[in-house]
């Protein structure tokens, strides 16, 4: 549906303000997946940061696999504050698999092969027809190469790690894309781990953003805090073969599509980046074997239509941004982990 209502000065203006405070953290579409990249420095971190992971609950796990659903609610897509296109998103469910096989590990060089799945499954509102989304199915996959690599630097350990991908979806190829981090271990112990880098990317629009991630076990053992930036946070609590966490995660939708307007490329990549605060719980089924289950609500942050180089589309000199609501939402997964 198509209108011409233009949003008051006001609005514009807080807009401007919203999108300048979060825009480092909204350009993060292009690493997450996430899970974000920059909280998977690669699965060799498990095997050394072992004494800062509490009782079994190893956070990166070779195979996952999520079904997630989304509250129904309305969008609309605006150029410079004038709406273009206006609906309502429907019955959203989202299926997401990934695995990353170690494929060799020889002394302090580790080389994983990775794969990413998602699929995003929704319908527009009875009579409601879209120029952006013309079907209700869209599939993302992505798949590489990363190698981790460990030194001493002034007698701290570093991390190097890479990645080398390419991304696609059922109507073709996407954009190669590469990522390296380079990673300070200042602390690893039984009770607090602490790290600190730099990552940098060859897509998007800021090429190198900082890393951090703090693990913390309070005095009572059940407990603990984990950090990373900028991706998540999270307060824990665990009571044997259960945990129970409360924080928040930074998630992204991407897939591709093609749109029936004119001035849009032929292929665009869609991004939406939100903030999650939410409630989750893991169990163990067995050593191998992990259940997870997250409620919560989903923040909006940034999203909208980029090129296949991840940069922002503009007509008549306006970006095309995708504005929604807060919605709540609801996953469930099941994960595999070689890692003990």
């Amino acid at each position: 549906m198509f209108v011409g209502y233009r949003y008051p000065v006001s609005y514009v203006a807080k807009r401007f303000v919203l999108k300048t405070f979060l825009f480092l953290i909204a350009m993060l579409s292009e690493t997450t997946v996430i899970p974000c990249k920059s909280q998977a420095l690669t699965d060799s971190l498990v095997s050394d940061f072992n004494s800062a992971v509490a009782k079994n609950f190893s956070r990166y796990r070779t195979v996952n696999l999520y079904w997630e659903m989304n509250g129904n609610h309305n969008y609309t897509f605006a150029k410079g504050g004038k709406e273009m296109e206006k609906s309502r998103k429907e019955n959203l469910h989202t299926i997401r698999f990934s695995t990353m096989i170690p494929v060799v590990k020889i002394n302090y060089l580790s080389l994983y092969a990775n794969l990413q799945y998602s699929n995003y499954n929704f319908r527009l509102s009875e009579n409601d027809l879209s120029n952006v989304f013309l079907v209700n199915d869209h599939s993302y996959y992505k798949g590489g190469v990363s190698a981790s690599y460990f030194v001493n630097l002034f007698n701290i350990p570093l991390l190097l790690s890479a990645d080398v991908l390419v991304d696609g979806w059922n109507k073709g190829w996407g954009k190669v894309q590469g990522r390296f981090v380079a990673a300070l271990i200042i602390k690893k112990g039984h009770n607090t781990g602490f790290s600190a880098g730099l990552m940098g990317m060859t897509l998007g629009e800021i090429p190198v953003m900082p890393v951090l991630s703090y693990w913390h076990r309070f005095s009572n053992p059940d407990w603990s805090i984990d950090i990373s930036v900028p991706s998540q946070l999270y307060l824990r609590y665990q009571m044997k073969r259960q945990r129970f966490s409360i924080g928040g995660s930074m998630v992204s939708d991407n897939f591709y599509l093609r749109t029936n307007m004119k001035e849009l490329p032929s292929v665009c990549y869609y991004s939406e980046v939100a903030m999650r605060p939410e409630l989750m719980y893991e169990y163990i089924i067995n050593k191998d074997f992990f259940l997870t289950a997250k409620a919560g609500f989903s923040i909006p942050l940034k999203s909208g239509l980029y090129t296949k180089s991840r940069k922002e589309i503009e007509l008549s000199g306006e970006t095309f941004e995708q504005e929604r609501s807060l919605i709540p939402f609801f996953n469930v997964g099941i994960s595999y982990s070689l890692f003990k």
